[in-house]
């Protein structure tokens, strides 16, 4: 484990705070005029005891403390605009970083998201953005606050009395020495902390994704326990940061005490043999307290900074990360026709590489073919949808898109040329009309209610009060089964896509509204490749041909009124299964 910031990720930072240079520089001239204001009011008490009270100059005395009063006052005010320039800076820097996050988590493939927990992706753009954000706004600030401070307390330690601060320098080397270990445990910890703080949050994503499941199931119990024994094991690991920092701090306040004690035993004895004026030591022991103080708060501020280190390190594991399928890298084709071919596809998805879902699986449908892909859960019918829309690669072998091959073209082209319409839409939680023009943005008004109406949606829509701008809630939970699935019909359709793909279309529709759908999606499909996924025999009947799969290979394939006659055939015992109700639906 790295025991300070990967010189890379820091030079990202830096990068994204190079926008807000501006604000930086103003905020550290602001710093560095209140530190140097500051630095002076010892010096303001030392004349005001060694030449006012000494020699009962009342006069001097008044003028003193009108001194000191501007020297705070000016230290207010730079401290205060110095507060506000760096926070300022630090929010916009952070709002930067979370949106290219976002952006870079947008570009990688499906593949990565198999892998991950979503509260933990939420997680990083959330808590781990805020770590920093707190980090870039306040704690650099505060660092280089009391950095210039210490310095500037050291030097005029010397400027005032040389031989007290060579006593007192004994303490800082192992002050500096216990720091620095200190902070590479801390970042290690402070990253584990992060970490299982991300496995909480996507206990309760999960639990509250799913909530009608754990209603449905009265599990609210279980997920509670669930969360409760993230939330403990990031506990456990938080009280071991904690025990960690608090030794450390309670050593440094030590030292700190022990050097003012120190300070003032042999302040005291200079004083008795003439060596120093009472004003001097009083001097001495201010910038001494100045420095202690400093050096303390920068072993709190050294902790947070090792915490936004560990919190870096999560977010920069993202955004230097390059997606195994590029969106936008390939060519594309001035015009698409729509003839797909797989050859030889071998394919394990990656989060199970061990299980083969295709061996050799070769596979061509014609331009303006309307196949249907049909087998048992797990036959592979889903995952030949996945690969052509190249949501994953293929371990070997090829896809071909009219002869070229999918892997040279732009994914993010080639979906665009892909509409789809699966067995459970899922509906952003925006207004009818943002959702129905998802794929096409630009889409007029004219455009949106002609695909409504094609998906015989835009009756149950002129029902509603705001009728195209009603929103549809998270998942589109405000709608029927029935009507979100109309209503991904009319995406699809307003895409105008030369391939159609049909994951059980129609299955939540009922009977009357099924066969509205269906005769929309007979226009649709016209002149179109479609590929429909289903079990559904009114689904299946009217494509051109059935491919029928099973363990990942094609074992009967030919048009449904053939294979529907061999009784022999693997088609025909799913048919029968269906017609008796107990297919696998």
């Amino acid at each position: 484990m790295k025991k300070s910031i990967n010189p890379s990720e820091l030079k990202q930072l830096l990068a994204f705070a190079y926008p807000e240079r501006r604000l930086l520089i103003w905020g550290t001239l602001f710093l560095a005029l209140g530190s140097m204001v500051l630095l002076t009011f010892p010096q303001a008490v030392r004349i005001t005891i060694d030449q006012a009270v000494e020699t009962d100059n009342l006069a001097l005395i008044n003028k003193m403390g009108l001194v000191m009063l501007v020297i705070l006052t000016i230290q207010a005010i730079a401290m205060a605009l110095r507060y506000y320039l760096f926070t300022l800076a630090g929010e916009r820097t952070v709002k930067q970083i979370r949106h290219k996050l976002f952006d870079k988590l947008l570009e990688q493939e499906i593949g990565f998201f198999d892998g991950q927990k979503t509260g933990d992706l939420m997680s990083r753009i959330n808590s781990d953005s805020t770590v920093l954000q707190n980090t870039l706004s306040v704690n650099i600030s505060m660092i280089l606050r009391n950095l210039a401070s210490a310095v500037g307390g050291l030097v005029f330690l010397f400027i005032t009395s040389w031989k007290l601060s060579l006593w007192l320098i004994i303490i800082l080397p192992p002050a500096a020495l216990m720091a620095a270990r200190f902070g590479g445990k801390v970042r290690k910890i402070s990253k584990n902390v992060q970490h299982s703080l991300g496995a909480a949050s996507a206990v309760a994503d999960e639990s509250l994704s799913n909530i009608r499941t754990v209603r449905s199931f009265a599990a609210e119990d279980v997920e509670s326990s669930r969360f409760l024994g993230a939330l403990d094991t990031a506990l456990e690991i938080a009280r071991n940061k904690i025990g960690l920092i608090a030794r450390f701090t309670g050593v440094i306040t030590l030292l700190g005490s022990m050097a003012i004690v120190l300070i003032l035993w042999l302040g005291a004895r200079m004083v008795i043999h003439n060596e120093i004026t009472i004003g001097t030591l009083s001097a001495f022991i201010l910038y001494t307290m100045t420095v202690a103080i400093s050096v303390s708060t920068l072993g709190g501020l050294w902790t947070d900074f090792m915490n936004a280190t560990g919190a870096s390190s999560r977010i920069f594991h993202i955004l230097n990360r390059t997606p195994l399928i590029s969106n936008e890298k390939g060519r594309t084709l001035e015009s698409l026709k729509g003839k797909i071919t797989l050859r030889n596809i071998q394919f394990s998805y990656p989060t199970r590489p061990d299980y083969r879902v295709f061996e050799n699986l070769s596979l061509c449908i014609e331009e303006g073919e309307a196949i249907a892909l049909v087998g048992k859960s797990g036959s592979g019918k889903s995952t030949i949808a996945a690969l052509i829309q190249r949501l994953y690669d293929p371990d070997s072998g090829e896809i071909c898109i009219d002869g070229a091959d999918i892997a040279d073209l732009s994914a993010g082209w080639l979906r665009r040329q892909i509409g789809t319409v699966s067995q459970e839409p899922i509906l952003m939680s925006t207004s009818i009309r943002e959702n129905i023009s998802y794929g096409k943005p630009d889409a007029s008004d004219a455009e949106i209610k002609r695909a409504a109406e094609f998906a015989f949606a835009a009756d149950f829509i002129g029902g509603f009060p705001r009728k195209y701008e009603t929103l549809v809630g998270e998942r589109g939970i405000q709608l029927s089964g029935g009507q979100k699935q109309r209503i991904a019909i009319a995406r699809a359709m307003l895409k105008d896509p030369q391939i159609l793909i049909l994951d059980e279309a129609t299955s939540a529709l009922d009977a009357e509204s099924e066969e509205l759908v269906q005769r929309a999606l007979q226009n649709l499909m016209k002149g179109r490749t479609v590929l429909i996924i289903a079990h559904r025999l009114s689904t299946i009947k009217n494509t051109d041909r059935v491919i029928v799969l099973s363990n990942g290979e094609i074992v009967e394939e030919g048009p449904h009124h053939e294979l529907v006659n061999m009784p022999d055939g693997v088609y025909f015992q799913l048919v029968q299964k269906q017609v008796r109700g107990d297919g696998d639906r």
